[in-house]
């Protein structure tokens, strides 16, 4: 039995090119934290219970309008392995902006998030990033991830990279936010953009 899964998916073909913006978005964070699931919800607005875990990474384009502008999401969905560590550099390469994702019942998911941020950073990177607290269906009986730790995190990553910073709360399960998420993403990506 093949315990790994690898995917490719493309949704809402766009047949007018020219006016296509298309970004790069790595989600990166620790093992467990939901990456792959927010972007399965998103791509095939659904829940997937059973997912393996990503080996390396896998990647998903997504193709919708916002705002009457094309867009087209070339989501890189990157392992949380330790022993893949080394190949992240290579991940962000190229990328418009970036999702870091944590478990919000996860104390050691959020304090893991500064080790991917500064790989972005070895990078030369000055890209909009976004925070999601996934898991939020879990909230509040599970939450052991308070609001203080998340404004410090917010802040700390707004000062490392020097650029601004979103959080939003997020549940792969019932769909919270993942749809907005992606769509504040390709906003920020807009907004960077040369003009």
């Amino acid at each position: 039995m093949n315990k790994y899964i690898h995917f490719t998916l493309e949704v809402g073909i766009i047949s007018d090119k020219n006016d296509l913006f298309k970004f790069k978005i790595p989600l990166f964070g620790t093992s467990n934290v939901g990456k792959t699931s927010l972007i399965l919800r998103f791509v095939n607005e659904s829940f997937v219970n059973d997912i393996k875990k990503t080996i390396g990474t896998n990647f998903l384009v997504k193709d919708f309008e916002m705002d009457r502008k094309n867009i087209r999401l070339l989501i890189w969905d990157i392992g949380g392995q330790a022993q893949f560590s080394n190949m992240r550099t290579v991940y962000f390469k190229g990328s418009n902006a970036a999702i870091g994702v944590f478990d919000i019942t996860s104390s050691d998911s959020i304090l893991k998030i500064p080790k991917w941020i500064a790989t972005i950073e070895k990078l030369g990177l000055k890209i909009p990033m976004l925070l999601l607290g996934n898991k939020y269906d879990l909230a509040p009986n599970m939450q052991i991830v308070k609001e203080k730790e998340i404004k410090e995190l917010i802040s700390q990553v707004s000062k490392q990279m020097g650029v601004p910073v979103e959080f939003m709360y997020t549940s792969a399960l019932n769909g919270l936010n993942v749809e907005e998420a992606f769509s504040i993403i390709a906003k920020m990506c807009i907004e960077n953009s040369p003009k």
